[in-house]
């Protein structure tokens, strides 16, 4: 072989991923390289004294100082639960008197204002009165965050009022769920027994109002019902003075009853004068005699007619009267139907306003507690271990996302 054909076959190809030798001329490559392996590392050095830093400041520190807070500093609640329901003790008016005043004796609606009662700055004002709250939750010292703080406005108070005190309500049942926190056991049974006693007096007066109206409303009914009467009996006089009859329905049947019987002895002595006159003359005794009877009776008939009333068109006197008869009966009629509806309905105003006097000195709602309030065993709060558990957790999540998050903008840069 020739000594070029050695050669070629000495010479190795590179692979395709190799470093290639650096070229004349770049003596200093393999210098940077060499530099630029000790910085990358300790920028990963300091990146992972960031990240323990971070964790060690915002999450291991804040759980370290919660724990130390609730094992040597957080003082003990006491919880007292009680429940109850806003119920009614008396029925509705007769006749609707509170219904037709837009009124009701109860409802769910009064579980509601009740909640909302028990945190209102009424409430807070009566039972501070009566207990002394801010001496009772200024009690624990040491307790900065749990304790009343000193010289608070009645707004903060409030505020405090309603961290310290819990309503619920069941939207099926209605039934309020009220939960009391205090620093004593005998505090905490006095503040929810408080709260029962101003809720209870609360709804009642609620329904003070729509008694005193429904009373006022009783009076008013009485007094139209009254006045009413007293117009009609006043309507009845005028018809019996201008009409001289005391009752016009016995006195048409009387004159009815009169008037028939004497037609009926006018039908009986006509007979006896067509009897008599087949076998007499007309200038016989009993002819004339039956004649002048009959003539005498059409005459009583006439009058006792013309009793019933005046005579109104050119018919018959029987039909006139009637018909004029016919409308004293009627204005009667209505003067009476006028009558019978005013004397019920006084009686039935005099119903209503006894009824809404005997349920303006009764009780009208009540609240029935089935959950009364006890003094409790033990203090089960605050919840320790829980709840530096849960504050541990949170600022563990909220320390890996915000890492992922800054990590995330690190790299896109």
């Amino acid at each position: 072989m020739s000594e070029k054909q050695k050669k070629s076959k000495a010479q190795v190809v590179p692979a395709p991923f190799a470093k290639k030798a650096p070229r004349p001329g770049e003596a200093g490559a393999g210098d940077k390289q060499s530099k630029a392996t000790p910085q990358a590392a300790g920028r990963r050095k300091r990146g992972r004294l960031l990240v323990w830093g971070s964790l060690l400041l915002t999450v291991f520190l804040p759980s370290v100082l919660v724990a130390l807070y609730y094992a040597f500093v957080a003082a003990d609640q006491y919880a007292v639960e009680t429940r109850f329901a806003v119920r009614s003790a008396s029925a509705q008016l007769n006749g609707g008197l509170l219904n037709s005043l837009g009124l009701s004796v109860g409802g769910s609606n009064d579980s509601y204002i009740v909640m909302e009662y028990i945190h209102s700055r009424e409430i807070l004002k009566r039972i501070d009165k009566k207990l002394n709250l801010k001496e009772k939750y200024h009690v624990p010292t040491f307790d900065l965050w749990a304790r009343l703080p000193d010289d608070i406005s009645y707004e903060d108070f409030l505020d405090y009022w309603k961290s310290m005190v819990h309503v619920g309500i069941d939207r099926t049942s209605h039934i309020i769920t009220v939960k009391v926190y205090a620093f004593t056991a005998q505090d905490a049974r006095d503040i929810a027994r408080a709260i029962l006693t101003e809720s209870e007096r609360m709804v009642n007066e609620l329904s003070e109002r729509a008694r005193i109206d429904a009373l006022a409303y009783a009076r008013q009914e009485v007094s139209k019902a009254e006045e009413r009467l007293r117009r009609i009996r006043h309507e009845f006089l005028k018809f019996r003075s201008n009409t001289q009859q005391i009752d016009p329905t016995k006195q048409a049947q009387v004159q009815v009853t009169i008037i028939g019987k004497l037609e009926t002895q006018l039908s009986e002595l006509q007979a006896k004068l067509a009897e008599a006159r087949s076998y007499l003359s007309e200038r016989a005794p009993t002819v004339v005699f039956l004649k002048n009877r009959i003539t005498a009776l059409k005459s009583q008939i006439r009058k006792e007619k013309l009793k019933l009333g005046k005579k109104k068109s050119a018919v018959s006197a029987r039909d006139g009267a009637s018909r004029t008869f016919s409308k004293v009966l009627t204005e009667y009629e209505a003067l009476l139907v006028e009558r019978e509806f005013a004397e019920k309905l006084y009686i039935s105003a005099l119903s209503g306003l006894e009824q809404a006097r005997i349920l303006a000195n009764e009780q009208q709602r009540y609240l029935a507690t089935f959950v009364k309030p006890y003094v409790p065993d033990e203090a089960l709060y605050p919840r320790r271990v829980r709840n530096t558990i849960f504050v541990f957790l949170s600022l563990l999540l909220a320390w890996a996302l915000g890492t992922l998050m800054v990590q995330s903008v690190r790299d896109r840069m």
